[in-house]
């Protein structure tokens, strides 16, 4: 249907059908300046959203750029956006994340391997049922609380592992039966600490060792002022590790979408088990961010911001 007439009300240049109610957007439009005007008030003046309702939005980040490629996205996809999404995200945006994961973090991964949802918080809980409410969880001590209280809520049991200088302590780390092992390996709160080699190395021999998995969570790991990435567990131990991430702090806070890469084992009991759990995250928001990776400005805006950080550390 792109590029083609289609008969019913025209939304501000986006023809919709006779019937489609455009829901997941409220369509608001995007103009050449970056501002919105809402579908329902195309005759009242455009407005600009106050400071303050932006107020966690990263100061420098290229909107003006977000905004082009919203448009364009509503232009080429035209009412596929009020579709619904596949079960396991759109293609376009797990094979964009297969991509950049390659680029950015040496990880090489199937798009199959990718399940999309609104947040890591949603994707504990299918960690949850995937792994068996009667998985006990090992997580750091300290760590961020809602991380416990996310798979306390879906039935599972915790264990907290003190933490030392370079992650968990490993008599804590051995003498723990737990069946899952959730680390920060990059940036622990709210301690701070990164994981070093040897102790990533470390937590993938007690998963291999005692036939566990790990959850990496991989928050933040995008903003380091290293030259080089930090090695990822999943890139030690695949077949062990489920790697979680998501766009909310290199993004927006708005851009509710996180992802989590599956080992190939666990892949195949999630089809078996889960894979009828629809998508949590709009198609337009995911086709926005596809473009915004294919296009190379996600990381355009990441190696910016660290440069800046190694400026102010050097």
């Amino acid at each position: 249907m792109n590029g083609s007439p289609h008969s019913g009300q025209n939304f501000g240049g986006f023809a919709g059908s006779a019937g489609v109610q455009p829901h997941l957007l409220h369509l608001y439009l995007i103009t050449a300046a970056g501002r919105f005007a809402p579908h329902s008030e195309q005759n009242l003046p455009v407005f600009t959203a106050p400071q303050e309702q932006r107020a966690d939005a990263p100061r420098d980040f290229p909107f003006s750029v977000l905004a082009r490629t919203m448009r364009r996205v509503l232009s080429d996809s035209g009412e596929r956006i009020l579709s619904r999404a596949p079960n396991r995200g759109c293609t376009e945006l797990r094979r964009a994340i297969a991509a950049y994961l390659a680029r950015s973090r040496g990880i090489i991964a199937d798009p199959e391997q990718i399940i999309v949802g609104s947040g890591a918080e949603y994707l504990y809980g299918l960690v949850v049922q995937l792994l068996s409410r009667g998985c006990v969880f090992a997580l750091e001590d300290p760590s961020y609380e809602k991380i416990r209280l996310v798979y306390e809520a879906n039935g599972a049991d915790c264990v907290m592992l003190k933490m030392g200088a370079d992650g968990i302590r490993s008599d804590a780390l051995f003498g723990c039966a737990a069946g899952a092992l959730h680390v920060t390996p990059y940036h622990s709160f709210p301690s701070g600490v990164t994981a070093s080699a040897s102790k990533r190395h470390e937590y993938a021999a007690w998963a291999e060792s005692r036939g566990a998995y790990i959850i990496e969570d991989d928050y933040d790991s995008e903003f380091s002022a290293a030259a080089k990435q930090v090695e990822t567990i999943f890139s030690v131990a695949p077949e062990r590790v489920i790697y979680i991430n998501t766009f909310s702090k290199t993004f927006a806070p708005s851009m509710r979408v996180g992802y989590m890469l599956l080992p190939a084992p666990l892949m195949r009991e999630y089809a078996a088990r889960l894979d009828f759990y629809s998508c949590t995250v709009p198609v337009f928001e995911q086709l926005v961010l596809a473009e915004f990776i294919d296009n190379g400005d996600f990381e355009r805006y990441i190696n910016r911001r660290r440069r800046e950080m190694r400026g102010r550390r050097g």
